[in-house]
């Protein structure tokens, strides 16, 4: 039999308690709360384990043992929706005392003992109580201890723009500066709308040396800077939903430590969560008013060495029939079945398939890389083209087959470098006898020719084009194919 910690024993003895708090504990409360007291199946449950709700006042977690509690409440940072029911009826006073007893000396929990007579006062004063509590009903009557800040010394700056990334905020100057004396990053308020940018800088705690996870999520971008180092950042444009959520780890020693976040709203809706883990913090713990949306499951899709992947689910940014694939080299592309074209490139990781290939997930999954480019979002080609699908090569890269009447066009990628100049070679065909073919090439990105076959496609891409010659119309970039004469872009990002 494993002996009991000394202060626990003092307590059952000062309380003069016969029972056994933690086998009552391990019969009663171990299957949601856990057996360490941090919430059973990885924290889905309330964490008892550090949690100001069962120390301090005594009645605040015997009232809720008795009557149960019912609808949201924040625990750790983490607001739950469950109902725990109600014990009284169930359990003696003697073993209520005892169970709450050992909670409230537990897991670096360090508060006095429950007697009995407590739990007998406490039943006959919520004698006529016939429901569950709420949250607010027994914060009312049993307030928690004032918690300090979850961000210390919290400064927000607010820049007024038009982005659809993170701008250098160190070339700006801010046209208001703000106290947050509540320690949480928001967006709430009137001036924190569309078309603007902010920065928050403070202070945040390790409560013990180790290695701190941070979980972002924005709509739109963010980044959050944790003692000088980049931790984690939502790029571009797109919801706040879980599924562009970002997570990053930094090994911090115990104390304070300076945190940046910045974050830019571009139209639609506003939104940015924030929230830590690490040792000494039960759970996540928020640093915004908005929680961060429950984590996903991950699985992250990956080319091999010398082999592209597909991606036949939904993809943000493109349409339904979009065909996704990654490259050797962190490079990647959405093709669009419908618009006959390529509509998204990206650098870096490729895709998760947690949500469509983990659980069956409903709705887009975006790119899970970085730098991405919106090539465009209609048609390619003239109306009557058909898609004819695509076939692979011995490295799994793709030649799309579209036709028109007669004719063929054959649109084949491979990469074309990696690292530090990542880059996408197009080679573009038409098989058959017939006229030029006008195949849109991108949209709302400014072409700007740098030399004899370069230019600069957007803000982010290189293009080198051999046997292309383009024109631009009502901010629409086309190219003229002719039969037999193919033509090769090399998309290379800056």
């Amino acid at each position: 039999m494993m002996l009991r910690s000394l202060p626990i024993l003092l307590a059952l003895t000062s309380a003069g308690l016969a029972q056994d708090g933690g086998q009552l504990y391990t019969t009663y409360c171990s299957a949601c709360h856990g057996a360490d007291g941090k919430g059973a199946t990885g924290g889905q449950f309330p964490p008892l384990a550090e949690s100001p709700w069962v120390q301090g006042d005594p009645d605040r977690a015997i009232k809720i043992v008795l009557h149960g509690l019912n609808g949201p409440v924040e625990v750790a940072g983490r607001t739950y929706n469950l109902e725990m029911p109600p014990q009284g009826a169930a359990i003696a006073d003697d073993q209520l005392a005892a169970i709450l007893t050992y909670v409230r000396a537990s897991w670096n929990n360090a508060s006095p003992a429950v007697t009995p007579a407590m739990i007998k006062a406490a039943r006959e004063a919520t004698a006529g109580r016939d429901k569950p509590w709420t949250a607010p009903e027994i914060l009312k009557l049993h307030p928690l201890p004032a918690a300090a800040p979850p961000i210390a010394n919290l400064i927000s700056r607010i820049y007024p723009g038009e982005w659809q990334d993170l701008p250098d905020f160190s070339k700006l100057k801010p046209i208001n500066v703000e106290e947050e004396h509540d320690g949480l990053i928001s967006v709430s308020h009137a001036d924190r709308k569309e078309l603007v940018g902010l920065v928050w800088e403070g202070q945040i705690t390790a409560p013990k040396a180790g290695k701190f996870t941070f979980r972002l999520d924005a709509d739109d971008c963010a980044r959050v800077i944790v003692a000088g180092k980049k931790v984690a950042e939502v790029r571009g444009i797109g919801p706040l939903n879980g599924s562009r959520a970002k997570q990053g780890q930094i090994q911090l020693s115990a104390g304070s430590h300076p945190i940046r976040i910045e974050y830019v709203e571009f139209r639609g809706q506003e939104a940015i969560a924030l929230a830590m883990k690490g040792p000494g913090i039960p759970g996540w713990r928020n640093l915004s008013d908005s929680p961060v949306p429950a984590e996903k499951p991950s699985l992250m899709i990956r080319p091999t060495p010398d082999r592209a992947v597909i991606y036949r689910n939904f993809i943000a940014g493109t349409t339904a029939r979009a065909i996704g694939f990654g490259f050797p080299g962190g490079v990647n592309l959405a093709y669009s079945a419908d618009n006959l074209a390529p509509e998204l490139l990206w650098t870096g990781d490729f895709m998760d398939g947690g949500r469509h290939w983990v659980d069956r997930g409903q709705g887009n999954q975006p790119p899970a890389g970085e730098r991405q480019v919106k090539l465009s979002g209609a048609r390619a080609l003239a109306e009557g083209a058909r898609f004819r699908g695509y076939k692979l090569d011995p490295a799994g890269n793709p030649t799309f087959s579209v036709q028109l009447g007669e004719q063929f066009l054959l649109d084949a990628w491979k990469p074309a470098g990696s690292g530090a100049t990542p880059a996408l070679t197009r080679t573009l065909t038409v098989n058959g006898q017939g006229s030029p073919v006008e195949l849109l090439v991108c949209e709302k990105l400014a072409l700007k020719k740098t030399g004899d076959q370069d230019y600069e496609l957007g803000d982010e891409l290189r293009l080198q084009a051999e046997n292309a010659a383009f024109e631009t119309r009502d901010g629409k970039t086309y190219l003229k194919l002719s039969p037999g004469k193919p033509a090769t872009l090399t998309y290379r990002w800056k």
